[in-house]
């Protein structure tokens, strides 16, 4: 269960991504407000840590994940 008290701190922090990161919290709201995530997209995660390799992962969005990113746009903002 997720505590809602640790919700509102991530949705307080959203002001904080737009101020430091503007261009990405605009590519966020682009791709996961607007129109949402759809069943059958592709997303991928790539890391790069100062001296190491990237690691990525890369997930294809299926019926049942479709909750938490319903919930995703809600929080921020689409």
């Amino acid at each position: 269960m997720i505590n809602p008290v640790t919700v509102m701190k991530v949705v307080n922090e959203r002001k904080a991504l737009y101020e430091n990161h503007p261009e990405f919290f605009f590519f966020l709201l682009d791709q996961f407000g607007k129109e949402g995530i759809s069943e059958g997209t592709v997303i991928e995660v790539k890391v790069t840590r100062p001296g190491e390799e990237t690691a990525s992962s890369e997930a294809r969005i299926i019926e049942k994940d479709m909750k938490l990113f319903d919930g995703l746009k809600e929080m921020i903002g689409g």
